[in-house]
């Protein structure tokens, strides 16, 4: 990412010849090199063929479901797992064969509790599938030291987050509705989970990957915005949720802006301003004339967006000198 800013930089200050560009961005390795395709290859192949492993388990229990008898079905889900860790165990010092064994284990292991939950009907919650399958998974998850999984691993606590309010109702002890909760519960857990990261990401290199923050930030967004919208156009909705937007959105401003520059980061704050803002003036103007209120909230959306796009075109200019 750094060569292609610098070399980005150069070239439009035009201290490039244009005949030589092509061979500066290879040079670079902007372009990646012809060496470095067939790694690439290998490692996407590899990725896919254990992702495909692992579901291909629980389509082969579900297909022999009625010819396989129990101790198979258990002895074939067990064996999985243990086998997996074995790869790891002889993995020796491949950079991408042991975190993907344990990426396979991770799946097999869900596949056996879900039978194990079926087969003896222990009357547990479906949250409670996800969440033991995200507990018992941690030393994996831990010791795979492989962004893709721990990201895996934080979708299961999410998961079980959203079905926990599904089956028992509010998970935080205030006076909240279910549909609120859920937005408060998944907004701090993702909130926390972005923070950590961010602290970590410096010391943990296998966690410095820029689409791991940015997924993260999307759910913050959601949510936050969930949240204020509820506090806009929902009566009996906490005023709270609007607040803790305004404050997400300076905290953005602030990190993103004033300490370092992420240009994802700031549009995703745009784009979350554009939305609340736009839904805020539609319940002001809810009174109005119908056709009069769509062309305004239409000018004022046209407008935030022209300008979010000119405030953001400075900024990559800023970036770039």
């Amino acid at each position: 990412m750094q060569n292609r800013a610098v070399m980005r930089h150069l070239v439009e200050g035009q201290h490039i010849a244009p005949h030589a560009i092509e061979q500066a961005l290879l040079l670079s390795e902007v372009y990646p090199p012809a060496k470095a395709w067939p790694a690439f290859i290998i490692r996407i192949l590899l990725s896919f063929a254990v992702i495909a492993l692992g579901c291909s388990v629980v389509f082969f229990v579900a297909a022999n479901w009625h010819d396989m008898s129990r101790t198979t079905k258990f002895l074939l889900l067990q064996s999985l797992p243990v086998l997996a860790i074995a790869c790891y165990v002889r993995g020796g010092s491949a950079p991408l064969i042991r975190p993907l064994a344990l990426s396979a284990a991770f799946l097999c292991l869900g596949a056996l509790m879900a039978y194990f939950g079926q087969t003896y009907q222990t009357g547990a919650d479906p949250w409670q599938l996800f969440f033991n399958w995200a507990l018992l998974s941690v030393p994996w998850v831990m010791i795979s030291r492989f962004a893709p999984l721990y990201f895996a691993w934080l979708i299961l606590l999410n998961l079980s987050i959203g079905l926990y309010h599904a089956d028992l109702g509010a998970l935080l002890p205030f006076d909240l509705s279910r549909m609120e909760s859920l937005f408060w519960s998944s907004l701090l857990f993702n909130g926390i989970s972005l923070l950590l990261w961010e602290l970590s990401r410096a010391q943990f290199t296998w966690l410095d990957r820029l689409w791991f923050g940015r997924m993260l930030a999307v759910v913050i967004a959601y949510h936050a915005n969930a949240l204020a919208l509820m506090a806009i156009f929902v009566s009996d909705a906490s005023w709270l949720g609007g607040l803790v937007w305004l404050a997400l959105m300076g905290l953005t401003y602030w990190r993103y802006r004033m300490r370092h520059v992420n240009l994802f980061m700031l549009a995703l704050g745009c784009l979350s301003g554009i939305v609340v803002v736009v839904a805020w003036c539609a319940n002001l103007l809810f009174d109005m004339h119908e056709s009069a209120v769509f062309l305004l909230l239409f000018l004022l959306t046209v407008g935030l967006t022209t300008w979010a796009a000119m405030w953001l075109k400075t900024l990559i200019k800023e970036n770039q000198a």
